[in-house]
C-alpha cells in the first residue's frame, strides 16, 4: 500500500511541468518528489541474463579440475560478475576472491598454505598479547580495542551465527579484529566490523577468515578510511565519470557549492555499500566488485548507477550539497538492488565503449590486466578534464 501511495504521487508530480529556480524552490511539496526505478533493455549490458549462477554441480562439474585447480579463472569471474553464487559456494570461493589462495592452487597446495597461514597467524596473536611494552598496551587499549568492543557490541545479533552474549563467535571476530589492527600497526577504523562479520559467517574458519579479511582491506579499492589518499582518488574518478556519463547532473553539482565533493556517496565507498542495501544484496554487489571482471573499479559504476537513477529528481528538486545528502541517505534501504546492479553493468559497458576517454580516467583501465578493454576495441586517451595548472595524468616527465 504505501508503495503504492508513492507511485501515485510520482505520477502526479512527472505531471507538473518542473521549472529551476524561485518557482521550483518555493514547491511546498518537493521533499516528497520520488522517483520510480526503471531500465530500459537498451541500457543492459549485452551478456546480461545470459550467464549463468555458479551452482555445486557447475563448480565441482565444469570449474574445478580433479586437482582442486581452478582452470579457467576468466570464466568464473564472468559468471560471479553476472549470475552470483550459490550461498553454499561462499565459503569455499570467497577465499579465491579475496586472494587467499590463487586459482591455480590444488587441493594439497591449498591444505598445506592453510597450516603456514593458521601458524603466522597463531603467531600474530601471541605477539599481540605478550610482546607489546605497557606504554604500548595502554596505546592499543584506547585507540583499537575501545572501539572494536563498542563495535562488536552493535553487531545484529538478529543473525543466529551472532545471537547471544556469550557466542564464541563474537570473541572470535573480536579476535580476528584486534589482530588485524595488530598485523597492519595498531590501524583500526570503525564499521570494520560490518566488513568481518558477512566474511566470518560464510568462511567461518578464524585463521582463514583473518587472512581473506587482510586480502580484503588490502586489495579491494572500495575499502578506505576516510582520511586516505584512496578515497579522493577514487571521488575524482567517480566525478570524471559523472562528467562524461551524466552530463546533466555534472552541471548540477557545479551550479552548487561544495557538491563536487560528492559527500552523498561516501558511506557508499567507506562501507561498500552495507547501509544503503540490505544484507543479501550488499554481498552481491560485493561478490561482482570482488570478481575484477572487466574493471578493478566496479564500485564506481554502482555509484554511478544509484546516480543515474535518481539523477533526474534531484536536478528538477534543484538539491543542494545537504539536501543531497539527505535525498541519498533517506534511499537506504528502499533501493532495487538488483536493478543498480543491472544499470551498474550496463554503465560499465557504455563507458568501454567510447571511442576517447579522458586522461584523468587512465588509471581506471590499469590494474584489471587482460580483458579490461575488448580486444576490437581499445579507446584513445585524450588530454581533457584537468585545468591547465594540473599535471596531466599521460605526462611521464
Amino acid at each position: 500500500m504505501f508503495f503504492q501511495v508513492l507511485h501515485q504521487w510520482h505520477g502526479f508530480m512527472h505531471n507538473i511541468a518542473f521549472t529551476s529556480g524561485p518557482k521550483l524552490q518555493n514547491l511546498p511539496y518537493r521533499q516528497f518528489m520520488v522517483c520510480r526505478p526503471d531500465i530500459k533493455k537498451s541500457e543492459l549490458h549485452p551478456d546480461e541474463g545470459n550467464v549463468r549462477k555458479i551452482t555445486t554441480n557447475f563448480f565441482y562439474g565444469t570449474l574445478l579440475n580433479i586437482k582442486g585447480q581452478i582452470e579457467d579463472d576468466l570464466l568464473l569471474r564472468k559468471c560471479v560478475f553476472f549470475g552470483g553464487l550459490e550461498k553454499s559456494l561462499r565459503r569455499t570461493i570467497w577465499p579465491f576472491l579475496l586472494k587467499c589462495y590463487s586459482y591455480s592452487s590444488t587441493f594439497d597446495d591449498r591444505a598445506v598454505l592453510m597450516d603456514i597461514r593458521k601458524q603466522e597467524y597463531d603467531e600474530i596473536t601471541r605477539k599481540r598479547l605478550y610482546s607489546m611494552s605497557p606504554e604500548e598496551q595502554i596505546h592499543f587499549w584506547k585507540s583499537v580495542q575501545c572501539v572494536v568492543e563498542k563495535d562488536i557490541a552493535r553487531i545484529d545479533r538478529s543473525n543466529a551465527f551472532f545471537y547471544g552474549d556469550d557466542n564464541p563467535n563474537r570473541e572470535i571476530m573480536k579476535n580476528i579484529l584486534l589482530n588485524y589492527a595488530f598485523y597492519a600497526g595498531t590501524t583500526y577504523s570503525q564499521g570494520m566490523s560490518d566488513l568481518l562479520a558477512p566474511v566470518l559467517c560464510e568462511v567461518q574458519n578464524e585463521s582463514e577468515t583473518f587472512w581473506s579479511f587482510v586480502g580484503l582491506l588490502q586489495r579491494s579499492l572500495f575499502v578506505c578510511a576516510p582520511t586516505d589518499t584512496d578515497i579522493e582518488r577514487n571521488l575524482n574518478y567517480l566525478r570524471e565519470l559523472i562528467r562524461i556519463m551524466l552530463p546533466r547532473f555534472y552541471e548540477h553539482l557545479q551550479c552548487h557549492c561544495s557538491s563536487m565533493e560528492l559527500l552523498f556517496c561516501h558511506r557508499w565507498l567507506i562501507l561498500c555499500f552495507k547501509r544503503e542495501f540490505t544484507e543479501s544484496v550488499a554481498i552481491r554487489m560485493w561478490e561482482a566488485c570482488w570478481s575484477n571482471y572487466l574493471t578493478d573499479y566496479f564500485h564506481l559504476f554502482l555509484c554511478l548507477a544509484i546516480i543515474a537513477v535518481y539523477a533526474d529528481d534531484v536536478v528538477a528538486q534543484d538539491l543542494c550539497a545537504d539536501e543531497m545528502l539527505l535525498y541519498f541517505s533517506s534511499l537506504a534501504m528502499y533501493m532495487d538492488g538488483q536493478l543498480i546492479l543491472q544499470k551498474a553493468r550496463g554503465m560499465l559497458y557504455q563507458y568501454r565503449q567510447l571511442s576517447k576517454i579522458p586522461c584523468t580516467l587512465s588509471g581506471l583501465c590499469k590494474r584489471c590486466g587482460p580483458g579490461m578493454w575488448d580486444s576490437e576495441h581499445c579507446p584513445a586517451l585524450e588530454c581533457v578534464g584537468h585545468s591547465q595548472d594540473d599535471k596531466c595524468p599521460l605526462d611521464i616527465d
